[in-house]
């Protein structure tokens, strides 16, 4: 009887001995404990089930399911050269002016290598204010953050950007813990359909968000594939890990020591090209989701405008005001307090009379940061207020909505919102996982990629030390250790408060 097989009669007893011992305590306490005996059971007990059923390599709740038969489509998409180029690419956007610098630079002349580096830090810096800085630009609070993270960027690329930001983060966590008040993690796992303790809901992906996660990490895997079989480097095996039977990640195999023996630059194409392929993925869906969005404007627009100005309201009745709320330790103020009162029939909203559902979106939908709004009082009287929305873009009124009856949203309508809704929040958790799973694996720790890349990118300027390449590597691998692991666990510690 092997450790698995024991660790499973072991449940079975511990289930028997506290259905028995149910009967003694509370029923919530039970169905508590029960719901938690059921769920680690479920891991258990499908991960048994698929060692014996697909005799897949399993590890108390992991498994892994390999196969060798898409090694022959990974052999037919990586025949073009392009793959070199967006590896190369990949490389400078995972550790900026730092590859650049590997790359191209370091064997020059130091006048030329310096005019190399100061180029490439002004071309990676302008590249990151016309994204990431003008999403930011209106936001003059985080401008600062801003040019450091891109700053960053242009000497590390996603590598230094993502220690900035978890270094930043860390810093901020400590000075609300010290203030008393109650911060958010910096950084969680992200389990689609399970809160994580301390983290907003609002941060917890839907069930279906899985699918998603399958994708990018398949995309990310074959990219890998692909270079290998560009180096020459046999794929062992091909496959998917689980949790239970939840797909987690996936793999590419390769044959480590045949990997070890080709160039630097051909490793760190390998290495780079998974995180790479998520960014350029990423892109992909970007495109596609607007192209999609575009086709279908002309066909569900005109039909969702038609319903909701069908849909009449006869009031929009304030049933409630919120309370000043805190989200990971930063405060917001409701402008409404004080201001409405319960009760109150809202009439004119952002200057739009609130007749039908349509209007009522349009009006809800202005960005402006002020807005005047129409009430009718409890006494028939009406009153015009004007509120500036707090940083969050709320006024803090709760609304009820009466129908005109026979008036009402339809079946139909409510199933193609809803639809439209689970579509918008699988593309907006797949652009975010793309770029988040990116990120993650330019930090120059192992097992991600970005460590086995700073293995190679950072040797160089450690000669001084004069120590043979292998203990360099091992030096760079602790020193990366070390100095990850203190950041995530200074990152982690809210996730950890009662």
């Amino acid at each position: 009887m092997d450790k698995q097989e024991k660790i499973l009669l072991a449940l079975i007893g511990l289930g028997i001995v506290a259905v028995i011992a149910s009967f003694g305590f509370p029923i919530e306490l039970t169905l508590n404990f029960l719901t938690a005996y059921a769920i680690i059971g479920f891991f258990f007990f499908s991960t048994y089930a698929l060692k014996v059923l697909a005799k897949a390599d399993t590890f108390y709740v992991i498994a892994l399911l390999k196969t060798r038969k898409l090694t022959n489509f990974i052999e037919r998409i990586s025949k073009p050269r392009l793959w070199d180029l967006l590896a190369d690419i990949g490389l400078v956007m995972g550790f900026g002016t730092i590859a650049v610098d590997f790359l191209y630079a370091r064997k020059k002349s130091r006048a030329k290598r310096a005019l190399i580096d100061l180029v490439s830090i002004a071309v990676l810096f302008i590249a990151f204010q016309a994204t990431f800085g003008f999403f930011f630009s209106t936001n003059v609070d985080i401008q600062p953050l801003i040019q450091m993270l891109a700053v960053s960027f242009a000497l590390g690329g996603l590598m230094l950007f993502a220690i900035v930001s978890l270094v930043w983060n860390a810093a901020d966590i400590v000075l609300k813990l010290l203030a008393g008040k109650r911060p958010c993690p910096g950084i969680a796992p992200i389990i689609p359909g399970v809160q994580i303790p301390n983290v907003p809901s609002f941060l917890t992906p839907p069930i279906y968000v899985w699918g998603a996660f399958l994708v990018i990490l398949v995309v990310h895997e074959f990219s890998h594939g692909a270079l290998m079989k560009r180096t020459k480097v046999k794929i062992k095996n091909v496959g998917l890990v689980l949790l239970g039977v939840l797909p987690v990640g996936a793999f590419v195999e390769p044959d480590e020591k045949q990997l070890r023996k080709v160039s630097e630059r051909k490793q760190l194409r390998v290495y780079a090209i998974g995180p790479a392929s998520n960014i350029y993925s990423l892109a992909v869906f970007l495109v596609l989701a607007s192209v999609v969005g575009f086709a279908m404007a002309p066909i569900l627009g005109p039909a969702l405008e038609s319903s909701e100005r069908a849909i009449l309201l006869e009031s929009v009745e304030i049933s409630g005001i919120k309370e000043d709320y805190e989200i990971c330790g930063n405060e917001f103020k409701i402008p409404a307090q004080g201001e409405i009162e319960e009760g109150w029939i809202l009439k004119e909203f952002a200057g739009i009379e609130l007749n039908t559902f349509y209007d009522l979106k349009q009006a809800f939908a202005n960005r402006d940061k002020n807005v005047t709004m129409a009430f009718e009082t409890g006494n028939g009287s009406i009153i015009e207020k004007t509120l500036e929305k707090n940083k969050r873009g709320e006024i803090g009124i709760e609304t009820s909505l009466n129908y005109i009856e026979g008036r009402e949203p339809t079946e139909g309508y409510l199933a193609l919102t809803a639809w439209l809704s689970g579509i918008s929040i699988f593309f907006g958790w797949l652009l975010l996982l793309s770029f988040a799973i990116a990120m993650i694996n330019f930090v120059p720790t192992e097992p991600f990629d970005g460590g086995k890349i700073a293995k190679i990118m950072f040797l160089p300027y450690f000669g001084f030390m004069g120590m043979n390449k292998k203990d360099t590597q091992k030096l760079i691998g602790r020193l990366m250790l070390w100095l990850v692991a203190a950041i995530i666990l200074f990152n982690a510690i809210p996730i950890f408060l009662p």
